[in-house]
């Protein structure tokens, strides 16, 4: 479905400068060293996820993109973009306002025409399928629908870079997936994304990833270009009694690390051997786990952030 008031923007010419380009970026608060010589670049239609646990950098990179801080050392630049919409990772508007109100207001603040926002703000709404809540306390919201109008709240000064500090974080799994939904169709419009996030899941939507721990890039690419860094053996093991099985995975000697996954146990190798893995881990649990519950596996993001974050991945040797 089009909206009379989405975004359209005209492709970028293969030669396009990046909209976001960070050079040996450092930022320090005090002792603590949040980015520790960054290099990065978000090219004009990207969307492009920032991904990392709790601590690893995200927000700090925001607020430097958004230029909300000053870099320590370094230098990053938004060359391509002549204006930025923030969705920010805590909720930003008044509460105390209606969706409508909210949005007035913004529209006021950057002196839209006030027939012209209001068409745009409708157009948004509908959208994202807040239209029935106009005239609801933005207070009164659920989660999802928060972030929802923040992120129509963003799009009303039709920015051509879009930032999004980790807009899913506590938000019920459909609302993140209907969420993610709505920033792809954007995307596809031409429009400029920059998301960070914890779930690696939700990756699965970006055209370029990179990943952030302890304020370092430890890769970046493509999700295909991502996967290709995992050189080792990944076998499975599906079982109810992880500690034990995983207490037995730990001793055998082939194996270099069990992640836990939901009720799956990931055992990585030393190196790209399935074969002797998979039999080494099918021996060392015999009697413990039921042979079909045992193979080799191709790695996810997930994975691939677990290895890296460990230095193993394949620039390290």
């Amino acid at each position: 479905m089009t909206h009379a008031n989405a975004p359209s923007i005209e492709p970028p010419p293969p030669d396009a400068p990046p909209m976001v380009a960070a050079r040996a970026l450092v930022r320090r608060f005090g002792r603590v060293e949040a980015l520790r010589g960054i290099d990065l670049e978000i090219a004009p239609g990207d969307l492009f996820a920032i991904i990392g646990p709790d601590g690893a950098g995200k927000s700090t990179f925001f607020r430097l993109v958004a230029g909300l801080l000053a870099p320590t050392a370094g230098t990053i630049t938004v060359g391509g973009a002549r204006s930025i919409g923030l969705v920010p990772q805590r909720f930003g508007l008044y509460e105390d306002l209606t969706i409508d109100e909210n949005l007035e207001l913004r529209a006021g603040l950057y002196g839209l025409p006030r027939a012209e926002a209001r068409a745009r703000a409708v157009s948004l709404l509908e959208r994202v399928g807040l239209d029935r809540f106009r005239a609801r306390l933005a207070g009164a919201l659920s989660g999802g629908m928060k972030q929802k109008l923040s992120l129509v709240s963003a799009l009303l000064t039709q920015p051509e870079l879009l930032l999004l500090d980790e807009p899913t974080t506590g938000v019920d799994p459909v609302s993140r997936r209907e969420f993610w939904q709505i920033l792809n169709g954007l995307h596809h419009q031409g429009l400029t994304i920059l998301v960070s996030t914890p779930y690696m899941d939700e990756a699965e939507y970006a055209t370029r990833i990179a990943f952030l721990n302890r304020g370092r890039v430890v890769a970046v690419g493509t999700r295909d270009e991502i996967l290709t860094r995992y050189t080792r053996a990944l076998v499975e093991v599906r079982t109810s009694d992880r500690v034990v099985v995983r207490r037995r995975l730990e001793g055998l000697p082939l194996v270099d690390d069990v992640s836990l996954f939901g009720t799956r146990l990931h055992v990585r190798g030393h190196d790209a051997d399935r074969t002797a893995l998979e039999a080494a881990v099918r021996e060392g649990l015999a009697g413990l786990v039921e042979p079909g519950a045992i193979g080799a596996i191709e790695p996810s993001l997930e994975d691939v952030f677990v290895l890296e974050s460990a230095g193993g991945g394949e620039d390290e040797a």
